[in-house]
């Protein structure tokens, strides 16, 4: 990262620069139109399930193919425990420490067997439940990581009755375990209020809506200013009219904006789906929905992403134990799909927010071109915002460790996964570098849970 500062050493901009060569793109051209599905997947241990399912998407679209009834809801049940599983690592694993040591703790005691440690009881359940989630995409995705059960035009397989009666109990114990973990989260969340005002965001946000209803899976992309106002709305063939890719200075991560004159930031995620939106599917997290725009009816920081995670966690839990509980019969789980040449645009919610995938093929069925546009690098400009907003806030400390734990936690907030912005692996230490009229002054580094600082 860096921080530009004035002749007052105050914080007047800061910048994430993602150093990792993106090529994923590139290395789809030639492949089968058919196979991506189970290629894309790939790109990220983390959000497999999404890019898995944002291809079959934009199959489905080219092709003008419906999906079973049995098979639509099968991939709910999929996603859902893929997004319990992502939320319980962002909000347990990643933020966990960051609210219950402190941000401004040492880099030794910020992580997650520091709170098995602190406070196992809570600890363990927070584990629990991202294991719940990840054995959910097992049964029903065919692999705990990468599955590969979701093809073009339906599911290849279905779990069995005895498998979803496990699922149904999982989602009952996920939906109890919530309700013991989201006090002391919430809890730890109020005892940042100052942070919260730090990082206030002013751009809209932009996600999928089902007739103003959260779905991870089908819908109008829609953007709304923070009055609830809306800006713009298009489906998934017409992103190109809406949305322009920027390459960043210094960086290999693109910026995405909203087309017009001028352009317009935008955020997605967690924060986004609720705040655009009015409802779940599932009574329990539509309740607490309600509230939490009450709460946020002065305006949204990026601090908000971790509450509204939390609430899609209950919303999930919920459809797990409905969907499982369902008499699904002997329906089909998928219509054929025959490879034709065309362009192919799919679009779904990631955990991180918009994901979008554009494929051409020829009258072969081969990829000629992809281009993938996914969350972290719709929220490029958010997380820059965020940076420069709590680099501010801690910058005045004048102690090098609180700014940067606080700029990590500027980037956590929007739990940016790099290998899909960037689809790359290993890695990757974190540097600020503070810098005065272009000129870099001072380095502050992170390796080992070591820092290092020194004035150039």
């Amino acid at each position: 990262m860096t921080l530009d500062v004035d002749e007052n050493n105050a914080v007047i901009d800061g910048r994430l620069h993602v150093l990792e060569v993106r090529g994923f793109e590139k290395l789809l051209e030639g492949m089968e139109l058919l196979k991506m599905p189970i290629v894309t997947g790939r790109i990220c241990g983390v959000c497999p399930a999404a890019h898995h399912l944002a291809a079959a998407a934009a199959i489905e679209q080219g092709a003008k193919t419906a999906v079973p009834e049995k098979a639509a809801y099968l991939r709910e049940l999929l996603y859902a425990g893929h997004i319990l599983h992502s939320h319980a690592l962002s909000c347990f694993v990643l933020a966990g420490p960051d609210l219950i040591n402190g941000i401004d703790a040492a880099p030794q005691t910020r992580n997650v067997f520091s709170l098995l440690a602190s406070t196992p009881d809570a600890a363990k359940k927070m584990l629990r439940l991202r294991s719940i989630g990840q054995r959910i995409v097992e049964c029903v995705g065919g692999r705990g990581v990468h599955p590969v059960t979701v093809i073009a035009g339906g599911m290849a397989s279905e779990p069995t009755a005895e498998e979803m009666q496990k699922i149904v109990g999982w989602g009952v114990e996920a939906r109890a375990l919530l309700h013991e973990i989201m006090p002391l989260m919430l809890d730890a969340l109020a005892r940042i209020t100052e942070v919260r005002e730090a990082g206030r965001m002013s751009i809209p946000a932009m996600t999928l809506s089902n007739n103003g209803a959260v779905d991870f899976l089908k819908g109008t992309c829609v953007v709304m200013d923070g009055k609830g106002g809306g800006i713009d709305r298009f489906d998934a063939p017409d992103y190109a009219r809406h949305l322009i890719e920027h390459v960043a200075p210094g960086s290999y991560m693109k910026s995405v904006r909203l087309r017009g004159s001028p352009e317009k930031s935008y955020y997605v995620g967690p924060l986004a789906r609720t705040m655009v939106n009015g409802s779940f599917s599932s009574p329990e997290a539509t309740g607490l929905l309600a509230a939490f725009k009450e709460k946020c009816a002065d305006g949204v920081s990026a601090i908000d992403n971790i509450e509204a995670r939390l609430i899609e966690m209950v919303h999930c839990a919920e459809r797990i134990e409905t969907i499982a509980s369902m008499p699904h019969g002997n329906g089909a789980l998928s219509t054929p799909v025959v490879p034709s040449a065309g362009r192919f645009i799919g679009m779904v919610e990631a955990p991180r927010g918009i994901l979008i995938h554009d494929y051409t093929a020829d009258e072969n069925g081969l990829i000629t071109a992809a281009n993938l546009i996914v969350a972290t690098q719709n929220n490029y400009d958010a997380m820059n915002g965020n940076i420069t907003r709590l680099a501010q806030y801690f910058q005045p400390k004048n102690d090098d460790n609180a700014l940067m734990n606080g700029v990590e936690f500027a980037l956590r907030c929007f739990d940016p996964c790099l290998a899909c912005a960037t689809h790359a692996m290993g890695k990757m230490p974190l540097t600020i570098e503070v810098r005065l009229n272009g000129r870099v002054i001072m380095t502050i580094t992170r390796e080992a849970n070591n820092d290092h600082c020194h004035t150039c």
